[in-house]
This record gives C-alpha cells, structure tokens and sequence, in this order.
C-alpha cells in the first residue's frame, strides 16, 4: 500500500478530493491500495456518451474536422450541433479546449483539466463545463460544488500563466452547460471575497487529508454504502460496519 500524499508529484484533483469527502475508506482503497469497483453497467452507455461529446466539443473548439465517422450517433448529432448554435467560433474570443491547470504550492496541491475557457473581449474570461447526464442542475448546488471551488480557484489563481497578454481580469465567472437542457444555462460570477473563501476551504480540505488517520478511520453506517463500489472491501475489514448494509 502506497501513501500518495507522501508523493509530492500526486496532485489532488476534483474527484480524488470528491472522494475522500464522501468517504476517506473510499479514498484509501483507491487511491493508497489501487483498487477499484465493478463498474454499474447501467451508467457505461451515459458515461460512452459522455465522453463521445467531449471528444466533439473538444475538436470543434480546437478547429479540426467534426464530420463524417465521429458524428454517426442521431443522438449526439443534435446535441452536438446545439452546442455549435450555442457556442459559435468567434474571431475575437481565444478558445482552449481540455486544457489543464496545475498548482503546486505549499499548503495547495491540485490541478483541473477544464472542458473549456474562453477568454473573450474586455478581459472577459469564461469557464464552459458540459453535463450530458439528464438529472437537471440547480443553481443552488452548482454555486456549493467542489468543482465549482476548485475551477474559479485554480484559474484565478493561475490565469496571468494561462493569458500571458492579460494582466488583470475584472469579470470570471462560470457556465455549466446541460446538454439535454442546451437552453438552460448556469451562471456562477466570481470576485475577490468568493476567492478567499474558496482558497480558505481547499486549504483546509487538503490540510484534513494530509493529516488523516486513515488506518485508524472505522466507518460507520451511512446510506451510500449500500451502492458503494468499494462494499465489498468494507465487509471483508469490516469494523464498526452494520452487516446490514450489505443485505
């Protein structure tokens, strides 16, 4: 078993800090023992799918061919050209496209790969994220997501790096688009106090996980652990397990 946090080259991401606050069992079966779940054959199609559009949205951003073979799916081509209607290639914005932003400071270690930024006019700059599930997004849970913390702090964070010719930005904000509801649109803005915030948050979150006992840690009963992928980790060491939840 292999501690990552000992690991100054593992950065944590969305889905590694996700994890461990739903979970730090989860965490460490993953990510210190390298183990993994069955995969639910029920979300394969949604996840192929998935990763299809991005494959799509992320060629047609960086400009390469998005006919013939790639777009055979019925499906994916409506969605795929509603994106185009919504999205249109403009001569005066800058467009990246699955591009990666990394911090490695002292108390903060982390990195996001971003659907797509679009630094537009007046030093506007964007973040576009694409959800092709079909469970409708709030605005409310959007605002308090991880990923939304994490995004609009990594960038802010980095952004004279990322747009060398931009050197102060006055408006950030972030786009989550639905791609089974193209007309609907969420909108999180961001300043100065929503950054300290969301910097005073992740640094205490990586802080907890550094110093966490994993080895010590008993879980307890909660209801995620009858859908668990890992269940049947947990019930072979379980210690203050409910046998219940396995039933």
């Amino acid at each position: 078993m292999k501690d990552v946090r000992k690991d100054k080259n593992f950065l944590y991401t969305q889905s590694s800090m996700g994890t461990f606050m739903q979970c730090p069992l989860k965490f460490r079966y993953r990510y210190f023992e390298g183990l993994y779940g069955s995969d639910d054959d029920s979300l394969k199609e949604s996840f192929e799918k998935g990763s299809r559009f991005h494959l799509l949205a992320e060629r047609y951003f960086k400009e390469i061919d998005t006919e013939g073979e790639y777009i055979q799916d019925g499906d994916l081509k409506e969605l795929f050209y509603k994106l185009k209607e919504k999205y249109p290639l403009e001569t005066n914005c800058r467009y990246l496209s699955e591009y990666d932003i990394r911090e490695r400071s002292e108390k903060i270690r982390l990195m996001a790969r971003y659907d797509l930024i679009i630094s537009r006019p007046n030093n506007r700059i964007q973040i576009v994220d694409f959800k092709t599930n079909k469970k409708r997004l709030s605005q409310e849970s959007i605002e308090d997501s991880l990923q939304t913390k994490i995004y609009l702090y990594l960038l802010k964070e980095n952004f004279k790096y990322v747009f060398e010719n931009i050197r102060k930005i006055k408006n950030i904000e972030m786009v989550y688009y639905q791609t089974e509801y193209s007309e609907e649109n969420f909108v999180v803005k961001y300043d100065d106090e929503s950054h300290e915030k969301n910097k005073s948050f992740l640094t205490k979150t990586l802080e907890n996980i550094e110093s966490f006992d994993f080895m010590g840690y008993e879980k307890t009963q909660v209801n995620h652990c009858k859908v668990c992928e890992f269940k049947i980790f947990c019930w072979k060491n379980k210690k203050s397990v409910d046998d219940s939840l396995y039933l």
